[in-house]
């Protein structure tokens, strides 16, 4: 008979592996918006190089202003007119944490490791008033500058003028005592994000400061990581204190993360450096995060969690900042400042594409044959995309009868064309199994896409 097997979905790599040893890299699961049913693995996007800063260095975040690109590398402060030459350094920045930006049409604000500076376009400037306390993130709303402060409090500068900061106008989150560790404007509002819960405030015009809570603007749900903190045009997404993946609008949170993602988040020794961003490709929202070592990819759309990473020997993609700019996503890597492509390289550097499927066994066909064993006789894998310039695309297929654990010698496949861009690669042969799971690996510079895997098998007594 003729079966389907489950060569599309995301990666859901369970700690029992007999559960599921499913994993989905640099590919990422795309759905039919017409049937919400998942229908293809889509290859994560490439990388070119647009400018690299004078000195290399940690990334510490960028953003735009003024019609140039402006980024922190290391303790140095660069801007560049993505229509000019060159790179110009602007200033010194102090401190080694991440930067947080927030911008009038005016005035750039940058704050880190518990400094704050004035940027007009032609001076950097030290912000000194002494009421100020020590920042380690910022907002902008309605013409005024929000202070990350001292002691879970937040604190309002004056409208217009970043400098500006009057002992009175602060504020404290009100739901604990728990560390306040990020503000953050989203939708008009005002997210106060601490260790134990989440406050929303908005701005309403009187007081002092001139904002006051949202009634039941609160989630009991606090921040593990602070700069994994990141929204789009219909969420934010940010790692929570329990190492699980929130998706929040208004006050409502919901976790994102599935069971083995959470554990494995669980599992790392630290998430309170973790960093994320989201960003808009290819008609879809994806959010990326970096954390424990790996680098992990959820897609809203279709609600399915990948991996990427870079190099043949497939390590943790660098990129750790973003900014869309003219609806060109620009992304950092250390000093480097790319932008994501539809190649099939991270800035001319291969990648490992690899799926490993869901189980096929005599359960999954139907209660009768629960418990007998399978004989394969062939399978083959549709594939799309435009393959490397004088080679026939190859892609490289093992599988695994004892659930993940081992696997058997690999087969080198050559796909054969259908048309259109379209290619077919069959595996002859494939004995006999109780339940199994197929990888497929793809290492040429191909920027492929699978749509189906099937099988030709018959079922034993």
């Amino acid at each position: 008979m003729r079966i389907q097997l489950p060569a599309v979905g995301q990666s859901y790599r369970h700690a029992d592996l007999p559960l599921s040893a499913q994993t989905t890299k640099n590919w990422f699961p795309e759905v039919n918006t017409e049937t919400n049913v998942t229908v293809s693995l889509q290859p994560y996007f490439g990388t070119e190089l647009v400018f690299e800063t004078p000195v290399a260095g940690a990334d510490r975040g960028m953003t735009y202003f003024g019609g140039g690109v402006l980024k922190v590398t290391g303790n140095k402060l660069y801007a560049k007119n993505l229509l000019l030459e060159p790179v110009t350094e602007i200033g010194t920045i102090s401190g080694t944490d991440y930067c947080d930006f927030a911008a009038s049409s005016d005035y750039l604000v940058i704050v880190t490791s518990g400094y704050a500076y004035k940027w007009d376009g032609a001076f950097l400037t030290t912000i000194g008033d002494v009421d100020l306390e020590t920042p380690n993130t910022v907002a902008y709303l309605n013409n005024q500058w929000i202070y990350q402060g001292d002691d879970n409090r937040f604190g309002v500068s004056d409208a217009g003028d970043p400098t500006s900061i009057n002992g009175i106008n602060y504020a404290t989150a009100e739901s604990g005592g728990s560390a306040l560790l990020r503000v953050y404007v989203f939708n008009q509002l005002v997210y106060l994000f601490c260790q134990g819960f989440i406050e929303t405030w908005w701005n309403s015009g009187s007081g002092n400061p001139p904002f006051d809570r949202v009634e039941g603007g609160i989630a009991q749900t606090g921040l593990g990581a602070p700069w994994s903190v990141a929204h789009n045009d219909n969420y934010i997404y940010f790692v929570g204190d329990d190492a699980m993946v929130y998706q929040m609008a208004g006050s409502q949170v919901r976790p994102v993360s599935t069971i083995p993602l959470s554990q494995t988040f669980q599992g790392y020794a630290e998430i309170f450096t973790a960093r994320g961003f989201c960003f808009t490709r290819s008609g879809q929202n994806f959010y990326q995060v970096n954390a424990g070592g790996s680098t992990w990819l959820f897609n809203e759309n279709s609600g399915a969690w990948s991996e990427v990473t870079i190099g043949t020997d497939e390590r943790q993609c660098p990129i750790t900042s973003h900014l869309r700019v003219a609806n060109v996503n620009f992304v950092a890597d250390g000093g480097k400042v790319l932008q994501l492509t539809n190649d099939a390289t991270y800035n001319g550097e291969a990648v490992i594409r690899e799926r490993v499927t869901g189980k096929i066994s005599g359960e999954t066909l139907g209660a009768e044959y629960i418990g007998r064993p399978i004989f394969m006789s062939r399978c083959e894998i549709i594939i799309k995309g435009v393959p490397p310039l004088g080679a026939a695309p190859q892609i490289m297929l093992s599988w695994s009868d004892d659930a993940g654990y081992t696997w058997s010698n690999e087969r080198m496949l050559t796909c054969g064309e259908l048309g259109n861009y379209t290619f077919k690669a069959v595996a002859h042969q494939l004995g006999r199994f109780y339940e199994r799971v197929f990888r497929i690996r793809v290492s040429d510079e191909w920027a492929c896409s699978i749509h189906r895997m099937s099988a030709d098998i018959d079922v034993g007594n």
